[in-house]
């Protein structure tokens, strides 16, 4: 469904992601692993169409058609979401704007308003609160939610699980095998390895934007010598 080859993006003069391949395929979840500044929100970002960073050079192909030169709303159109760092939510709007900015409520199929409370119960309970009124945890679960508002097959994850208390980090591990279960695609960045060991198939380590690793969970739990050199975990 998504891949990258040979992806080379960056600001300005500086090169982030330098030569980066990868592959996501249908109803698989993909983790990108790394230490902090290591180019998973640049590639990130540069797969989702956001400026900067700036694609220098490659491919980054869903369905067999280029992204390339796309805006962002034309790659959400295809049906690729992104949950950003940071969340991104408006901090005057309540959660409901948030989640009907996209599509009308009442709108018939896939994610509606109430499908996303189905999983989100809290956010039905703060459905007229403004984004700056929200929890952290709060902000995550809506930032979710109005990602799923597009009908998505592929989600795009920037660190979905930071500031997340424990109870809450696995309340997202259970929605996010939830999406797979039901055909979604998600390419997950994460700091949280245990998270990550919990939800994906497969996952690419990132150093100096580069891969320089690649292999299922199963493998990788077992490779410590990896886990230590590139991601700093005994």
């Amino acid at each position: 469904m998504l891949e990258v080859r040979d992806l080379h993006s960056g600001y300005g003069e500086a090169v982030v992601v330098r030569g980066v391949s990868l592959d996501v395929g249908a109803g698989e979840i993909v983790a990108l692993l790394g230490r902090n500044g290591m180019g998973k929100t640049t590639l990130i970002r540069s797969i989702m169409g956001l400026t900067p960073p700036q694609v220098r050079s490659g491919s980054i192909n869903w369905r067999d058609e280029s992204l390339l030169g796309l805006r962002p709303h034309e790659i959400a159109d295809r049906k690729i979401a992104i949950v950003p760092q940071g969340r991104r939510l408006f901090t005057s709007l309540t959660v409901i704007e948030h989640l009907t900015m996209l599509k009308n409520a009442r709108a018939k199929g896939g994610w509606t308003v109430e499908r996303v409370f189905g999983i989100f119960p809290r956010l039905a309970e703060r459905r007229h609160h403004r984004g700056a009124q929200l929890s952290g945890g709060e902000r995550g679960m809506l930032a979710v939610g109005r990602a799923l508002m597009i009908d998505p097959q592929l989600i795009l994850m920037d660190e979905p699980s930071e500031g997340l208390a424990p109870v809450m980090v696995q309340h997202l591990e259970e929605i996010i095998l939830g999406l797979k279960r039901e055909g979604l695609s998600i390419l997950l960045v994460e700091q949280n390895l245990y998270s990550t060991l919990a939800v994906a198939d497969r996952v690419y380590v990132l150093e100096t934007g580069q891969v320089v690793h690649h292999a299922n969970v199963g493998e990788l739990a077992q490779h410590t010598e990896i886990l230590f050199k590139h991601l700093g975990v005994h």
